[in-house]
Parts: C-alpha cells; sequence; structure tokens
C-alpha cells in the first residue's frame, strides 16, 4: 500500500552524517543530506542562492588582502580592500577612482598582517589595530576622500606604576655628544609541532632547510641556519625546544623585521597547509645619538631599564612638589618671581601703594594668560585673596604682574604642595639606562630630581599594541597587547583621545581593568551589548556597571571556560556569535534569566562534517532579507548559516564557485542589506558583491552567475566586452532571459550568437538539495532498514523556473510553462510540479534537486509517494 510523506520545510539544513540514524529527533524531517548553492529561508523553503557581480580585481593576485565594511548610512557605505600595505575603496556603484586611476592610501599593514587587524567604526572614523602597530584612524573627510594615519593619543595609558623603591629615574638636560650602544635583534618561539606534515624553513625568503622526514625538529633546524648563516654573524640555539635567533650586537637594528618563515606541508610537493613567520626586533646599531652643542633631555634611571624596543613609548614621573613661594617687591610695572602650582594659589601684599595688579598662569613661561586682576585704591588694605585655578593634570607656572603701580608693593605668592605626574616619549635608544626623549608634560622636580614614582607606557613595540578595539558607553576601549593580555583601557568619557586623569580621579576619567583569571589567556575580542563581553583564548567574561561607568562601578565577572579565536564576533540581535577556542565550532552566546547567567549553544554541532580539519577564518552578518550569517574557512571554502535565535532555527549550507573564497563583508543598502566576497579566480583575485535576489521578477532581469557582467541598452547587441577577469573562461551568459553556454572569453569579450537586448555574463555554478530518507513508522516498527521505493514527488515550487528532479538516478527537467506571448522568455512560476519515478528499491530513498541555469528556484516542500 502506497505511503503519502511530505517534507514540508528545510529549516535544518545540510546535517553531519553522524546525523541520519537520528529519526527519533523532532527535526528530522527538516534535515538534508545536502544543501550546495542553496538558501534556506526562515519561513522554512530553500532557494538557489543569487550570482555574484565582479567589481574589480584586487591590486596584487598573489597577495592576502581581505575586505572591511565602512557603513555612514544606507545612502553611502564603502567596502575597504585593505591589502599589503595599501588601502582601496569600493561602493556598491564602483571603485573611487582619482585622476582616472584607482584611488589608493598607504597602510602600515603587510600582507601577513592582514587577519589580525581589528576595527571598530564611530561616525566617520574607523579605528583600525592590530598587536604590532600604533592603532590607525580612517577617516572619511569629504564625499570620495579618506584620510588614513596613527591614532592620537594623550596622556596614556600606563602600566602599573614602580613599587620598587630602590629603583629610580630622573630626567636630565644634556648638550655634549652622547653614543648609542649596539644591541641584538632576537627572536625567540616554540614552534609548533604537526607530525604528519613535512616542513621547509625560510630565513630572510631564502630555504634553509628542507627535509624529506615528517615533524619538526628544532636541533636540525638550529645545525642549518648556523652553518648557512653563522658568518653573518647570526646565531640560532636550540632551548629545550624553544628556537632562538640573535643578529650581531653593533649592527642588531639592521636585523629588525628580519623573517624567519616555516611552511608545514602534508607531501614533499604540496602547497603548504600552514604558514608561520616571526621576525626579529629590539635590535639597535651602535652609532651617534645626540651630536655636540644640541641640547636635549635624557631619562636615565639608575638600573637597567631600557631597550630599544621601547622607542616610542611613554614615561611618567610623578614628583612631590613641597609649598613653593616667592616673596619681593615690586614697583610701577615689575613682574614677580614664578611659582610652580598644581591648581591652589594664595597672594598677600604689604607696603604702601596703590593701582592694578594681574595675576597670570602660564604653561610654558612665554605665553601668560590672566587668571584674576586685582585693584586697590590709595588707603585700602592690602590684598589677601586665595583661589584654584582649573582643574587639570598639567603643571602650571604664576607670577605677580604691575600695570603701573604708584608706590611700592610688598608680596607673597605661595601655592599649595602638590604631586605632579610628568610625561615623557621615548625618541631614541643610548644604552639600557638612556633614552632621548621629548617632554609632554612637564615634571614636577628639577632636572636630576630622582623618583621612584614612575610607571611605563602601555603600547609601544617591545610592550606590543592593543588587539581589540571598541567602543563602550561613550568611551573609546582597547584590549590585550602582548605585555598586558588581559588588560582592557577605556579613554575618558567622550575625548577619544585622551587616556590621562586628573589629579583626582574623576568619574569621567581614563581607566583600565585587569581580568584576574585562574589562567593567563590572552583577550582575542570584544563584542558590546547590555555588558560588554569579552573573549579570551581559554574563557568568556562581561563587564558591565551599575550606571555610567566610572572607575569606582565596575562590575566583572567570569562567564565560562571555553575559549575564542581570535575572529571578531557578531552581535546578532541581542545574541553574540563567536568561534570558540581553536577555530573549528560556532557558538551562540547570551544571557539566560533562568540560570542568571550567560549561556550559548554549539551552532555547528549538526554539521561538523563541513568544518572537519578546517577553522572559520572570517564571519559576516546579513540581516535583510533572511538572517544569513557568512563564514569563509581555512582552506577556501564558504558556508551559509541560516540563524532565527527566537525560533530556534539553524542551517547550515555550503557554496561552491569556481574559486577559493578569501574574505567576506557585509553593508546596508536600502531595503537589504549588501554580501561582499574576495575570491581567488585562477590567477586573479576578484571584488565580488552578491546580488539581490529577485529584484524584479522579469527573466531577463535574473542574475544566478558568479564573478558576472551586465549589459543592458535599447539597441540590440552581440559583443560584450569587460570580461578581463575571465580571460580564457568558459562562461555562460543570460541573454534576454535564455541562457547560453559554451562561450569562451578572448581579450576581454565575447560574441554573441544573435543580438540582443539584456545580457548577464558569468560563471555558471550548480545549486543541490538532496533530502534525507522520510521516516515513518509501520505496525512492526520503523521502515528505515527495508528497501522502498519512491514513485512519485510533488514539488512546490515559487518564482521558479527550470530545475531538475529525481530519486537517486535519473534527473529529469521541469518543463517551464511557454510565455503568453510569442518570442518572450519564459516567466517564473508558481506550480506544483509532479514526476512518476522508475527507481528501484532502497534503503535511502531520497529525492535530489538541482538546478545549473542561471535562473531562480525555490523549493517550498516534497510531496513523496512511497511504496
Amino acid at each position: 500500500m502506497p505511503v503519502h510523506a511530505i517534507a514540508s520545510n528545510f529549516s535544518g539544513g545540510e546535517v553531519s552524517p553522524h546525523l541520519y540514524p537520528r529519526v527519533d529527533v523532532p527535526a528530522y524531517g527538516s534535515w538534508l543530506k545536502t544543501a550546495c548553492n542553496f538558501l534556506v529561508h526562515p519561513q522554512g523553503g530553500a532557494s538557489n542562492r543569487p550570482g555574484t557581480a565582479f567589481v574589480r580585481t584586487a591590486k596584487y593576485a598573489d597577495k592576502a588582502c581581505r575586505l572591511l565594511p565602512f557603513v555612514l548610512s544606507e545612502e553611502e557605505a564603502y567596502v575597504l580592500e585593505l591589502g599589503h600595505h595599501y588601502v582601496r575603496v569600493h561602493a556598491p556603484g564602483g571603485t573611487l577612482l582619482q585622476d582616472g586611476a584607482v584611488y589608493e592610501l598607504t597602510s602600515p599593514y603587510g600582507e601577513k598582517d592582514l587577519s589580525a587587524v581589528q576595527y571598530v567604526q564611530y561616525g566617520q572614523t574607523l579605528y583600525l589595530v592590530h598587536p604590532g602597530y600604533p592603532p590607525q584612524t580612517l577617516r572619511r573627510t569629504e564625499d570620495g576622500y579618506f584620510a588614513l594615519a596613527a591614532a592620537v593619543m594623550k596622556d596614556g595609558p600606563f602600566r602599573v606604576a614602580n613599587t620598587q623603591a630602590e629603583r629610580k629615574m630622573h630626567l636630565l638636560e644634556k648638550s655634549d655628544t652622547v653614543v648609542s650602544q649596539g644591541v641584538k635583534a632576537t627572536l625567540s618561539f616554540l614552534p609548533v609541532h604537526y607530525p604528519n606534515y613535512f616542513v621547509q624553513v625560510f630565513w630572510r625568503g631564502e630555504p634553509f632547510y628542507d627535509p624529506d622526514t615528517y615533524g619538526f625538529n628544532v636541533s636540525e633546524v638550529v645545525q642549518y641556519f648556523n652553518a648557512a648563516y653563522g658568518s653573518t654573524g647570526c646565531k640560532a640555539y636550540d632551548q629545550g625546544g624553544v628556537l632562538r635567533i640573535e643578529s650581531p650586537q653593533d649592527t642588531g637594528g639592521d636585523y629588525n623585521g628580519a623573517e624567519l618563515t616555516i611552511y608545514y606541508r602534508a607531501g614533499l610537493v604540496s602547497a603548504p597547509k600552514l604558514v608561520v613567520t616571526q621576525a626579529l626586533s629590539g635590535g639597535c646599531n651602535a652609532g651617534t645619538v645626540i651630536s655636540s652643542g644640541q641640547s636635549k633631555w635624557y631619562l636615565e634611571a639608575d638600573f637597567d631599564a631600557f631597550e630599544p624596543g621601547q622607542v616610542g613609548a611613554l614615561f611618567a614621573l610623578n614628583h612631590r612638589v613641597q609649598s613653593p613661594y616667592e616673596t619681593g617687591t615690586l614697583g610701577y610695572e615689575g613682574i614677580s618671581k614664578v611659582i610652580k602650582t598644581g591648581g591652589d594659589w594664595r597672594l598677600r601684599t604689604t607696603g604702601s601703594w596703590y593701582g592694578q595688579i594681574v595675576l597670570e598662569s602660564s604653561l610654558d613661561q612665554v605665553t601668560w594668560e590672566k587668571v584674576k586682576h586685582f585693584t586697590k585704591a590709595q588707603g585700602e588694605d592690602n590684598l589677601n585673596a586665595l583661589g584654584s585655578l582649573e582643574l587639570s593634570a598639567s603643571l602650571r607656572y604664576l607670577r605677580v604682574r604691575c600695570l603701573q603701580i604708584t608706590g611700592e608693593m610688598g608680596y607673597v605668592l605661595q601655592a599649595d604642595a602638590f604631586h605632579q605626574e610628568g610625561i615623557v616619549r621615548l625618541d631614541g635608544y643610548v644604552g639600557p639606562r638612556q633614552m632621548g626623549v621629548s617632554i609632554q608634560r612637564r615634571i614636577g622636580g628639577e632636572s636630576g630630581e630622582w623618583t621612584a614614582d614612575w610607571a611605563e607606557g602601555s603600547f609601544c613595540p617591545s610592550n606590543g599594541y592593543p588587539a581589540c578595539v571598541f567602543f563602550y558607553q561613550d568611551r573609546l576601549g582597547f584590549a590585550g597587547s602582548k605585555k598586558e593580555p588581559q588588560t582592557l583601557w577605556f579613554s575618558k568619557t567622550g575625548e577619544y583621545a585622551d587616556f590621562g586623569h586628573l589629579r583626582e580621579v574623576a568619574d569621567s576619567d581614563a581607566l583600565s581593568v585587569s581580568l584576574s583569571g585562574k589562567k593567563l589567556n590572552a583577550i582575542r575580542s570584544v563584542a558590546v551589548g547590555s555588558k560588554l563581553l569579552i573573549f579570551t583564548a581559554g574563557s568568556e567574561w562581561s563587564l558591565g556597571c551599575s550606571g555610567a561607568l566610572t572607575p569606582y562601578n565596575i562590575e566583572v565577572a567570569q562567564e565560562g571556560e571555553r575559549g575564542a579565536s581570535a575572529v571578531a564576533p557578531l552581535v546578532v540581535g541581542s545574541r553574540t556569535l563567536y568561534v570558540q577556542s581553536r577555530g573549528g565550532v560556532l557558538r551562540d552566546f547570551f544571557y539566560e534569566y533562568t540560570c542568571n547567567g550567560y549561556t550559548g549553544r554549539d551552532l555547528t554541532l549538526r554539521a561538523k562534517h563541513l568544518f572537519f580539519n578546517k577553522e572559520i577564518k572570517e564571519l559576516s552578518y546579513q540581516q535583510e532579507p533572511d538572517n544569513l550569517i557568512w563564514c569563509v574557512l581555512s582552506d577556501g571554502s564558504l558556508l551559509c548559516l541560516t540563524y532565527v535565535a527566537e525560533e530556534d532555527l539553524f542551517a547550515w549550507t555550503r557554496h561552491e564557485s569556481q574559486g577559493t573564497f578569501l574574505s567576506v563583508c557585509s553593508i546596508a543598502s536600502r531595503g537589504y542589506d549588501e554580501t561582499w566576497f574576495l575570491v581567488r579566480r585562477g590567477e586573479k583575485t576578484c571584488v565580488e558583491r552578491l546580488l539581490p535576489r529577485l529584484s524584479t521578477k522579469e527573466p531577463q532581469d535574473q542574475v544566478f552567475l558568479d564573478c558576472s557582467v551586465s549589459k543592458k541598452m535599447t539597441q540590440p547587441f552581440t559583443a560584450v566586452s569587460g570580461l578581463e577577469h575571465l580571460e580564457g573562461q568558459e562562461v555562460c551568459v543570460l541573454a534576454d532571459g535564455t541562457p547560453l553556454k559554451g562561450l569562451t572569453v578572448q581579450q576581454g569579450s565575447i560574441t554573441l550568437p544573435h543580438a540582443v537586448h539584456t545580457a548577464h555574463v558569468g560563471l555558471a555554478y550548480t545549486a543541490r538539495l538532496q533530502t534525507l530518507p522520510v521516516e515513518y513508522q509501520g505496525a512492526d516498527g520503523t521502515w528505515q532498514d527495508r528497501p522502498r521505493r519512491l514513485a512519485e514527488v510533488t514539488v512546490k515550487l515559487l518564482d521558479s523556473r527550470g530545475g531538475k528532479v529525481g530519486a537517486g538516478g535519473k534527473m529529469d527537467e521541469i518543463l517551464h510553462l511557454p510565455a503568453p506571448q510569442y518570442g518572450a522568455p519564459a516567466p517564473l512560476q508558481t506550480r506544483d510540479v509532479r514526476k512518476v519515478f522508475s527507481s528501484s528499491h532502497s534503503c535511502f530513498p531520497s529525492i535530489t534537486f538541482e538546478q545549473s541555469e542561471p535562473l531562480p528556484v525555490t523549493v517550498l516542500a516534497f510531496v513523496l509517494r512511497m511504496c
């Protein structure tokens, strides 16, 4: 007796073979064996994905690059092509040009740095960070113009202040010749051992170690390195599995940035599966720093405190200034002696005088401004005034100036004792106890006055730079450097460049927080919601506050111990999606009121086969129209997750094209979100954007071809040019709504067999959907182990044309209904298509649907008849 069943939705997406027997799970009927180049809609149906439009080839075909979004509004959004020391700007209408050439900015990031760049946008400024470079800002200065520069950071941040009283520093002014000492550039790291990979090692681009055995042998690498490069003065050491390389001491600076590169290969001639690059740093050449006769400030320590890698760092020196005062007499237009002050002041006058005087302040004793004006008439009492300057962290100078007084005035000008924090920037290495500096904020002590109250700046080449950037409660935030991997730094409220504080800490002052977990796990990424969610290599944290964030009300809590990779998380509604440590698992993370804490799920659990031996490299969220999460994997494959948390829906599909995917991002557009891809196609890297699906329902307007170029004219044409990026490749054409195949691009163009008004030219792809066997219970139990035959299927289609359907053997073409008007292309159709099969009995009978034509199909359901 025939059995009728329905596959009414595909909201489970493609699932792992591990789940094929799980007919006990209620969602079994929505699972798919294969979902390739299909997108699952939140309503349950599935459509073949739209094609991509070619925008431009990347600047370098053989170097890595990535895409970043820069969205100002639905009407103005850009995609940045961040490559090897350059930035290009693309828009939906094309690539920005200047004087006919591609508009381009110079970037500090090399090819190997790009994957570690994180970013956040605030208004018309994009902040970019990388652990090896100072933070950068990319600003849109005006329509079509941008500026990329190092981010301005004022008065900090600083590491924890020195606590060892015997370690002191002072500032000293010198004018004699100072000669720097040479310092070795060094590299020290623990190589990763992969027993199933061959290893090839390069020094400065030259191979010196290429064995025919598996694994990584540190002692052998050291032996080969010293044999090849010992004559240059460079030397390698095996420190118990840790590989260390040192350059010559006197010329150490010449080796800063010299790279050791390791290729891990699965076979002797196969492409590398993993490339690891390490660079020497911290070297300095011996030589003259300052010539005799010049005057320069130096920061000196009474212990070995400095290294070349600290150049660029800030240092703060705190001095206690005892209550300063000056006394004397003034007449007519006299000017008093100068005192230092931290804010409070007192002025007393004596003697027989009358007229006007002014109390003035200055930061540099060159430019003076009026603080207060005093007038004394003849016969009036002398002055006894006190007050405070505007609250500030800067040292100020005070003086009294007479304005043509009559008589002789005695005065006492006094200030309260105060602490003064001076700030200097390290400009040049001299030796382990001396650095050339420039003064950023004047110190309180005199030249040569020692202090043990000092602190080193958090950011410099040797300490590292922040790996994460974010905005939280109107503060610019950074997180995770090399020397402070578990620290977060917040700017002043509303002042994103200022990381300082006043003499008395105010609620709006800059602040820093260090996580105090059981393990020293570096902060990998940060997401902003009602709380700040912090993801480290081994745990998850939340940072919140009651009211506005101040130095006094921070609440930090550890929420879990799974760990995260360095891939930037996505905020989707009230949930955060992040890549788990080791890179192969995508999880959501949200607050659960029933357990009063954060929880989440493994979103890859049902589709583990798609992530086997792969890592998630990039994520992008396309909210409209279908809540899609796009994932680029380490092998260049592309996956898509339909994610609707409130409906407990997460469906994976995979997407294939004639190339490998390198990067993905999404930008807002009117009515929908545009997703952009960077795809390596042959010897070219192409920037492409995913087109909206069914922008109209006219057959000739459908674009279901990759890397496509479209041409539409009122006059008929036969030639389509602008196809240099597809040179030599066979392409498919949708010509006035009719597919044409078998054309090859020659000299950047093709010639059509007949004239048309609309043509879309690109690379064809096949969309494939395959169900799991329908489960139904007989009187004597399950039918999963019994042969049965699919006799008939009814396919429910929406706005579709073309496609094939089969039951494990021959695929039957779905014929479209003819157009109502002769010569016009067949329209998109919504109908039920019935197919009868002559398939054989099988224990795994399933329906397969394919679309290889460049036309849309949407499958709503399969109605099956089995016998």
